[in-house]
């Protein structure tokens, strides 16, 4: 099952999210590597242990760049099979974490789903001259997470807004993630915080186990019938970046279809 989009790269604002998606975006580049500004010294991602800082669907804009990772969850990377409308296509398992030595994931969890999927936002790519997380926001820019909660041919938005929060996240970038609208959470609560990120970058990953109670496997009947660990479906995944004029200068859209 495919879900329909509404929205290319270079269709104008035909999101109906009040921003100016303007016209030919940077191409997004597949398999490839995040900036050195949003990795560790080693190559790795700055998020987490011994995530791949390649493999990445990766979006730059001068300065500006924003990557999506999904991945086995502490195994491989997952790349795209397909591109619909300027929606990158993946494949991946349902259900939870299992051990799946062909994809080198060596050990099972049963409260997480088998596909995670990771984000990087990064304001200081591509040598001097960028701003810090905390000059780019104060300025009016905007970094926006959109997570895809139906898994059927509909769409139910999760979205979530960059704040720098030094006193809630005292390390890293010192960003938050918080509820953008009050459809799930009231607004402004913060449902994540970076995890090992830098001045200049903002990184994480989430899994569909995070809300499951929100994800409804039977929408014909009235109420939320939650269903196992990541129930397979077909969900989308958007990441962007909106000047202080409000016009997206990046914006990298995923669907998974988990089966």
């Amino acid at each position: 099952m495919t879900k329909h989009h509404n929205q290319g790269r270079c269709d104008g604002d035909d999101d109906n999210d009040g921003h100016d998606h303007g016209h030919n975006l940077p191409p997004v580049k597949i398999d490839a590597a995040l900036d050195a500004t949003a990795e560790k010294a080693n190559g790795e991602a700055l998020f987490g242990s011994g995530n791949a800082g390649n493999g990445w669907l990766v979006e730059d804009n001068g300065h500006f760049e924003v990557g999506q990772m999904h991945n086995f969850r502490t195994g491989d990377t997952i790349q795209p099979f397909a591109v619909d409308h300027g929606v990158f296509i993946f494949n991946g398992p349902a259900g939870a974490q299992v051990v799946d030595p062909a994809h080198n994931v060596s050990a099972a969890r049963a409260d997480r789903g088998a596909v995670s999927e990771a984000w990087s936002f990064d304001t200081g790519a591509h040598g001097p001259g960028g701003m810090t997380q905390q000059q780019f926001l104060a300025s009016g820019g905007k970094e926006e997470i959109k997570i895809d909660l139906d898994p059927s041919a509909g769409f139910k938005w999760l979205t979530l807004n960059a704040k720098y929060d030094p006193i809630h996240n005292t390390g890293g970038s010192h960003v938050v993630w918080e509820a953008h609208d009050s459809t799930f959470f009231a607004k402004g609560t913060i449902l994540v915080s970076d995890d090992g990120g830098n001045a200049f970058t903002t990184q994480n990953s989430t899994n569909l186990t995070f809300f499951q109670s929100l994800i409804d496997v039977d929408p014909h009947h009235k109420g939320i019938q939650t269903g196992g660990i990541s129930p397979a479906g077909t969900y989308d995944f958007e990441t962007s970046v909106t000047d202080a004029h409000n016009h997206v200068v990046l914006d990298v859209h995923s669907q998974y279809h988990l089966g």
